[in-house]
């Protein structure tokens, strides 16, 4: 359902944000904010604030921050068109339905689709209590599967004939367009179609709002040409690549523990959480992903990799430990005892075992190191070095840079090297980019014992983010946020673009911030709803609303005239600032380019380069005490153009 801009605008003028958050939290007032204890991380002492002026909220324990909408997508577990409406509901709005913009019909085609998956859940779940689903009970009755758990995540099973499920939706006014789009059904060449599941018992997949999308559906038979695993095919609904398994009956207690475990199968999920462990999820049918991910980092900071103790088992934990620090998490890693997995430890040793190993989990660093170890990868310096730097490339992805120095100060700790050695080799990592070399799969198998130095392929490294801004960004974007018509200033008077900016994260939300002056005429709650930025880019504009005051209007009481407030000299000094990084940032570049360069003649230009920026970096140092007016220096030729 798509709802129309003006509901939405209604619904967060109509949601005073105070009386919505104080249904959940007890709220005092102190000074202009409200303040209460924060629901997303527990605490003693108060430090979850409300502007009620602003309509926005935010916490300086944790840094969650938003307005009204996504304090109840994240309180509540909703998604953003479940909150209006529950916003709207409250507020005694009528949402009308609105007609879609819908040429190609796909919009009315994933609606089927998704009407005819629950429907197909409900007659799995049904047959599963008939005479049909005798031996699918008794599966999920063998691996310990109670009756809640049951309920709790839809099991069900497929009836064994080659037409039961079809022929139950057709008779409940699906047409089998709609059943192939959902994936429940196989059309043969000859024009014969039959159902996909048949005979198995049937695990429910559903999305992050806790719509089925699609299937896992296991062998219950003994067949040895029979696959274990069917899985519902990608569609219009489902990209296994995007959903984890679990995360809509699992999501609260993350956002609880603000941790996520993580594991490979289905079973492994619907034991732990029968277990207590209810904040698990799996991947579904395939490999960790990015996408699946970023789903659970709304949730959680730190995700714990609980994976099979055989060698496909750890590879999947090299792979987590890779994209999950890219992502942003703290990760930690479970080492079972061999021939188990979650499931089975669980079953046969009990939950106790595996919740000793979870509080006990070390980090990925420890627990890399350790692998390496095992296979025999660090008994001679050619091999040590080719993890180091592994590691050193997996640092170096880690979106908070400030978490850097940490993480050195272990590696050099785990390996007896010299931080200031491995901080420098990290500054040339992140120069080279994605590109770098890492310790292959293959390498990291052969023992140096029997192996000889190889070549090793180059892997792609997923693109740093820089979610920290630079103070004088900070500056200008507040400007635009806060100072009537102070983005039109910026973008008329001083001509500033995405590109004047030095970070990633301050391209991004200056990109989007104009959108939002386009689209909505506004933009404060417009950002604070942007899916496009980052948690951590959201948290940014939070923080800089928050840190901006104005004179209290008790002064008039005392007939005293305040200054006006002149933006213009900290504009200029913003913009001073960020051109004087951006070229210090050239100089140490073009300085490491030298100490790597054979050739004299090349030298010679990277020094004259060098000596040309720093002539012009001591230039714009002087400019701080010009009149703010003179913008002469914008328009000066530079070495430092924004490369």
């Amino acid at each position: 359902m798509r709802i129309p801009q003006h509901i939405i605008d209604q619904v967060r003028s109509q949601s005073d944000i105070v009386d919505v958050i104080g249904e959940h939290v007890q709220l005092k007032r102190s000074t202009k904010n409200y303040l209460g204890l924060c629901p997303f991380h527990k605490e003693k002492t108060p430090s979850f604030n409300v502007n009620s002026e602003r309509g926005i909220y935010k916490c300086f324990g944790c840094g969650k921050a938003g307005n009204v909408i996504t304090f109840v997508e994240e309180h509540l577990h909703m998604g953003f068109v479940d909150a209006i409406k529950h916003l709207a509901q409250r507020a005694g709005i009528d949402i009308p339905e609105e007609e879609r913009d819908d040429p190609t019909g796909e919009l009315a085609r994933k609606d089927a689709a998704l009407r005819a998956l629950r429907e197909a859940s409900i007659f799995y779940q049904e047959t599963l209590a008939s005479s049909d689903g005798a031996t699918a009970r008794a599966y999920f009755a063998k691996r310990g599967f109670g009756a809640d758990i049951t309920s709790s995540f839809a099991l069900g099973a497929a009836p064994a004939a080659w037409d039961s499920t079809m022929n139950v939706l057709l008779t409940r006014g699906f047409s089998i367009e709609h059943l192939v789009d959902a994936g429940l059904v196989i059309t043969r060449e000859d024009g014969k179609t039959y159902d996909r599941f048949r005979g198995r018992a049937m695990f429910a997949i559903t999305d992050e709002s806790g719509r089925v999308v699609g299937f896992s559906a296991r062998t219950i038979v003994d067949d040895p040409g029979s696959p274990k695993y069917i899985n519902s095919p990608q569609s219009l609904v489902f990209d296994k690549s995007r959903v984890l398994y679990g995360l809509s009956q699992a999501k609260r207690s993350i956002s609880e523990h603000r941790t996520a475990i993580l594991v490979e199968g289905q079973a492994d999920v619907i034991t732990l959480h029968q277990a207590g462990f209810t904040n698990t999820v799996a991947s579904s049918g395939t490999a960790l992903t990015t996408d699946q991910l970023r789903r659970v980092q709304r949730y959680a900071d730190t995700i714990v990799l609980v994976f099979d103790s055989d060698e496909a088992g750890q590879k999947a934990i090299t792979r987590g430990i890779e994209l999950g620090l890219a992502v942003g998490f703290d990760v930690k890693c479970v080492v079972l005892p061999p021939g188990s997995d979650p499931d089975s430890l669980v079953r046969e040793v009990g939950p106790d075992a595996l919740r000793s190993m979870i509080a006990t989990a070390p980090s990925w660093l420890v627990h890399q190191t350790e692998r390496y170890k095992r296979q025999g990868l660090l008994n001679d310096p050619v091999q040590q070095a080719k993890a180091v730097r592994t590691m050193l490339e997996w640092i170096a992805s880690v979106p908070d840079t400030l978490r850097h120095q940490f993480l050195l100060r272990d590696l050099s700790e785990m390996f007896r090297l010299d931080e200031a050695y491995l901080a420098a080799e990290l500054r040339s990592v992140v120069q080279r980019g994605p590109s770098a070399p890492r310790m292959s799969s293959s390498t990291q198998q052969r023992t140096s014992a029997a192996s000889t130095p190889a070549e090793t392929p180059i892997i792609d490294a997923p693109p740093r983010i820089v979610a920290v801004l630079l103070p004088p960004e900070r500056e200008l974007l507040r400007v635009a946020l806060t100072l009537s018509d102070g983005l039109a200033m910026l973008l008329n008077t001083y001509h500033v673009s995405d590109e004047t900016f030095w970070s990633e994260g301050g391209r991004r939300i200056f990109r989007r911030m104009m959108i939002a002056e386009e689209e909505h005429g506004e933009l404060t709650q417009p950002l604070l709803n942007d899916e496009e930025l980052s948690t951590d880019e959201r948290r940014e504009i939070a923080d800089i609303l928050f840190a901006t005051s104005s004179p209290s209007e008790s002064w008039g009481r005392f007939n005293i005239d305040m200054p006006e407030y002149d933006m213009r000299k900290p504009i200029r000094d913003a913009l001073l600032s960020i051109e004087i990084h951006r070229l210090h940032q050239r100089i140490d570049e073009m300085t490491q380019r030298i100490e790597t360069t054979i050739d004299i003649d090349e030298r010679k230009r990277y020094i004259f380069q060098i000596t040309s920026m720093i002539a012009r970096r001591e230039n714009l140092r002087r400019r701080f005490d010009d009149p703010a007016t003179d913008l002469s220096w914008l328009n000066d030729d530079s070495a430092s153009a924004h490369s």
